[in-house]
């Protein structure tokens, strides 16, 4: 090259480079989730009338070890759409579509979830929609579009084969063949369980809002979050708008922590952003656990606390401005709307961590059977997160205010095993137990004289 050329240095990055590392850090769980909430957004957009807002909207997923599909009926999106939006790698933010989802509170943020799914999981995949104005398709070979020039994708006719079209509005996806891992991965029945259960937790409250999910033919069922909430135990709960100047729009932030059933595998915080589930159960320093501050300390999560509940709810028009990452499988710790959430997090759990040792050693004074406290929460109902009001203390009666309770101890010892059955058979009780109950209350009432 002589001095003044007006050759340039290439930086651009082969196709194949590009979809190699695009795809390298989503598991694939993830990228089926991300198709997921492409559907949520697009029912969202244009509630059916129902019971639900949700209502009438179905979703099915269709796993195997040779193709994915995922078909719906959530109003699918036009051909303009398609071709200046929905497969740019990233988005642009002026665009009518990226502006509309920036204001209708939507889960799919980022603009690679759709294209990233579909080069992670196959060597060809077919894409149809329709809305009631319009349809069309796409039919992409991988390996020939990372030959060819340019970075764009050709029409293909719309040939669906499913029921979408313009007359029920929805979108069709379909990967085959799948990279062989893929397909392997697809094929099991682990993974179909897998995907059952994190729709399940994931999607838990657009589920409950009436969308029909289905993954194989299984219809998936919300997972309820639930508290104890009542008249002598109510969860703390915090309420605010979090403004930023110079960041629009708003985020609304609700915090509750309270009490649930003794679950170890369900004990933590879930953080849900614009109702979608980001952590489930987590028990790291993350969400407060084993934090320490001049104004007071939390301990590290053990299962003492595998009643602890925590909801951290964030909602905003703009889903850019909720505090998860990029895959939406964790918080954004740098997020300035988060950083403030998790201090008011720590303050709530708090006075539930210290009502939980205090429930623990009751139940080790009296016994699981006979804990006043345990009573008192156990007699509570439980109610969903979602009919909580939006601000409340944490509440729970204290040991002066319940019954006084006879104190009871333990009286072990061993016998032979034939003298136990023996005696089983005279007092007509069938456990060794109930034969220790039994003469401990005939030489009491002897001793007694009665």
């Amino acid at each position: 090259m002589t001095s003044g050329s007006d050759d340039r240095i290439t930086a651009e990055p082969t196709k194949r480079f590009f979809v190699e590392m695009f795809t390298k850090d989503i598991a694939l769980e993830q990228a089926v989730l991300d198709l997921v909430d492409n559907s949520v957004d697009g029912a969202r957009r244009s509630p059916k009338e129902g019971a639900l807002p949700l209502d009438g909207y179905a979703v099915q997923i269709t796993l195997s070890k040779e193709t994915f599909r995922i078909d719906d009926n959530c109003g699918g999106f036009d051909k303009r759409a398609a071709r200046d939006y929905a497969f740019r790698f990233g988005r642009d933010f002026d665009t009518p579509e990226v502006q509309a989802q920036r204001t209708a509170g939507a889960i799919g943020q980022f603009g690679v979830g759709m294209k990233r799914a579909l080069f992670k999981f196959g060597q060809r995949f077919k894409v149809y929609s329709a809305t009631t104005d319009d349809s069309w398709g796409i039919d992409v070979n991988v390996e020939n579009w990372e030959r060819a020039p340019g970075w764009t994708f050709d029409w293909a006719p719309f040939s669906p084969q499913g029921e979408v079209s313009q007359a029920k509005p929805g979108t069709e996806i379909e990967v085959s063949p799948l990279h062989p891992s893929v397909g392997n991965t697809f094929g099991s029945k682990y993974f179909e369980n897998q995907i059952i259960a994190l729709i399940k937790s994931k999607h838990r409250s657009f589920i409950s809002k009436g969308l029909d999910v289905t993954v194989n033919g299984t219809r998936v069922q919300p997972l309820d979050l639930t508290l104890y909430s009542g008249q002598q135990v109510r969860p703390g709960i915090f309420s605010d708008k979090f403004e930023e100047e110079g960041s629009e729009p708003e985020v609304r932030i609700k915090l509750v922590a309270g009490v649930g059933t003794s679950a170890p595998r369900e004990a933590g915080w879930y953080v849900i952003c614009n109702g979608r589930v980001v952590l489930e159960a987590d028990t790291r320093n993350a969400t407060g656990w084993g934090e320490i501050t001049e104004e007071l300390s939390l301990p590290k999560y053990h299962g003492q606390f595998a009643r602890f509940r925590g909801m951290a709810i964030f909602e905003s028009d703009s889903s850019q401005r909720v505090p998860w990452n990029t895959t939406k499988t964790d918080i954004d710790a740098d997020s300035a709307i988060w950083r403030a959430a998790r201090e008011k997090m720590i303050e709530l759990m708090r006075p539930v961590i210290d009502f939980l040792n205090e429930l623990d050693a009751d139940i080790e004074e009296h016994g699981r059977d006979r804990s006043p406290l345990l009573q008192a929460l156990t007699g509570t109902p439980l109610v969903k997160y979602e009919s909580l009001p939006m601000a409340a203390e944490f509440e729970v009666p204290s040991i002066e205010e319940l019954p006084d309770v006879v104190p009871y101890t333990k009286i072990q010892y061993s016998r032979p095993l034939d003298d136990v059955a023996e005696l089983k058979g005279i007092l007509g009780v069938g456990s060794a137990k109930a034969v220790g109950e039994r003469t401990f209350d005939n030489a009491l009432r002897k001793a007694r004289g009665e």
